[in-house]
């Protein structure tokens, strides 16, 4: 299970590895990412700037935090959806639990509806 120090999305909100941030809220601590490895046209990641092990972790242990997760990643994929024409017909959240969590860091998936 990778740590916060071996965390490729941390590297990224770190700056210690190439990644595309779309939007980051340093007030809330929470960002938008370009997937490592994109599914879709649009395939970001909403991601806390803290490490947790997984999205199940954080809705169980902080369901505040989980809430605002989704919020964040709802507000910022709406205000990104005027330039970005794949989102104009909508796009999905997708919420992994358990086995498929690949990279173990709390995450949402926003993807263009296809």
């Amino acid at each position: 299970m990778a740590t916060s120090s071996h965390c490729p999305f941390c590297a990224i909100l770190n700056g210690e590895a190439p990644g595309k941030i779309i939007a980051r809220d340093d007030e809330h601590k929470f960002a938008l990412i370009q997937s490592l490895h994109p599914g879709s046209v649009v395939h970001w990641l909403a991601i806390p700037y803290e490490h947790v092990a997984s999205t199940e972790a954080l809705e169980r242990t902080d369901r505040e935090r989980f809430l605002g997760l989704i919020d964040f990643a709802m507000e910022q994929t709406r205000k990104a959806a005027a330039k970005q024409p794949e989102l104009v017909r909508g796009f999905t959240l997708k919420i992994h639990f358990g086995s498929y969590e690949t990279i173990p860091h709390a995450k949402l998936h926003v993807v263009a509806a296809e």
